[in-house]
């Protein structure tokens, strides 16, 4: 960051995927890494480190959105009827991820980590085993025609 940056609200991560599977599954965590390369920690909900500033994730096959209850910052999905993953096909998926208020000081990083199980700074948060996808060759596209994007409410500073 080149001035202390404040991130406040929610947040939403568009993505193209595809997959060799039927189904995939995509944790989205942001961390705040120091100038040092080394993550910030801060206190979880059971007083422990977190290296975790937020989370959200995602099954693919859920991907569908109520479009009347969805917000362009906030997909709400309708949970109504699995759409599956044909093998190499290009979806879109948008993922829900918690809303945070985090000011990321000066020289900081903000990090966006996507895999297909939990992972770093899950903590006491892990979901079921992955294994069912084991092998799969997951992949997320960028490009003009599948535009991955993260959706970040940046706060201006306060005029001094």
């Amino acid at each position: 960051m080149e001035a202390d940056t404040e991130i406040t609200g929610p947040i939403m991560l568009n993505l193209w995927v595809s997959s060799t599977s039927e189904d995939m599954d995509i944790f989205a965590t942001i961390r705040n890494i120091g100038p040092d390369g080394k993550d910030v920690c801060e206190v979880g909900q059971r007083g422990e480190p977190s290296a975790c500033v937020t989370k959200g994730w995602l099954r693919a096959s859920h991907r569908k959105l109520d479009q009347e209850k969805s917000l362009p910052y906030r997909p709400y999905h309708a949970h109504d009827e699995r759409w599956w993953l044909e093998p190499g096909k290009i979806v879109e998926c948008q993922v829900e991820i918690w809303p945070t208020s985090m000011v990321f000081r000066k020289g900081h990083k903000l990090r966006l980590d996507v895999t297909p199980r939990d992972g770093v700074a899950t903590a006491h948060f892990t979901h079921y085993s992955a294994d069912y996808n084991a092998g799969a060759g997951n992949t997320i596209h960028c490009g003009s025609d599948t535009l991955s994007y993260l959706l970040l409410p940046f706060i201006p500073p306060k005029a001094t």
